[in-house]
């Protein structure tokens, strides 16, 4: 399930395009009353609701051999988010992933994420399980970490006010759940693209303060060979959030 496009809102559409543009050097395309961020084979459209409450997270795709480089980036820039002493967070054994946490625009918490169980390495700017272009972060002098790193959106989170019914409409349509779910955190995906459930209020993990709020929410992804069976359609999975999925 590639996720291509996600239309969410931003409290401050200056703030949020100055941040991916600057701060993660990607493309932005200013509109009238939004902006687009392209991060690889996704696009993200943020229109601007000033009253909007909570706070938001997407993680993004990145090859595992450029993980370090990736730390290395984010140390330097916007800095990294620490539960205790840990920066680094390796997933639980289902997801074989490993993943590093920042802040982001608009009290977003922005996530990368290497997933072992895509084929390595992945291509810079291409879908996950595109044909494998991009050099290995290899040798005494890897090549700087920068904007085609970041290949895709891997995650999106969304609050719904029934986790466990919304991780069962999703898996009657094929797509999986992930084994270490709860009443207040599901994933539902597969590996080249997911949706975080949430109960809303939830702190965003490695937080205590940047809550889940309730914000408007589109996903459109593709069916994928990561993911078989899933049947494309449009799902509503609470007022305002919803996911497209095409074949």
């Amino acid at each position: 399930m590639q996720i291509t496009s996600v239309d969410t809102v931003t409290r401050s559409l200056a703030d949020t395009a100055a941040y991916y543009e600057s701060v993660l050097g990607l493309g932005v395309r200013r509109e009238i009353r939004a902006v687009e961020v392209t991060v690889g084979a996704s696009v993200v459209r943020f229109r601007e609701d000033p009253d909007a409450a909570g706070d938001q997270h997407l993680a993004f795709l990145v090859d595992d051999a450029r993980f370090d480089a990736a730390r290395r980036f984010l140390e330097a820039g916007p800095g990294l988010l620490a539960d205790g002493d840990r920066t680094e967070f390796e997933a639980q054994p289902a997801w074989n992933a490993r993943s590093l946490y920042f802040p982001g625009p608009d009290r977003s918490v922005l996530e990368v994420i290497a997933r072992r169980d895509l084929p390595q390495p992945l291509s810079a700017g291409a879908a996950p399980g595109a044909e494998a272009t991009t050099p290995a972060d290899t040798g005494a002098q890897p090549f700087p970490f920068g904007p085609r790193d970041l290949l895709a959106v891997s995650e999106v989170g969304v609050a719904v006010p029934d986790v466990v019914a919304t991780a069962d409409l999703l898996a009657a349509a094929g797509i999986g759940r992930y084994p270490d779910g709860s009443p207040t955190f599901t994933p539902s995906g597969h590996v080249d693209g997911m949706l975080v459930l949430v109960r809303p209020g939830r702190a965003w993990f490695p937080t205590s303060d940047r809550r889940v709020g309730e914000p408007p929410v589109t996903v459109v992804a593709q069916a994928g060979p990561a993911s078989p069976g899933v049947v494309p359609g449009r799902y509503e999975l609470a007022p305002g959030r919803v996911l497209v999925v095409r074949p």
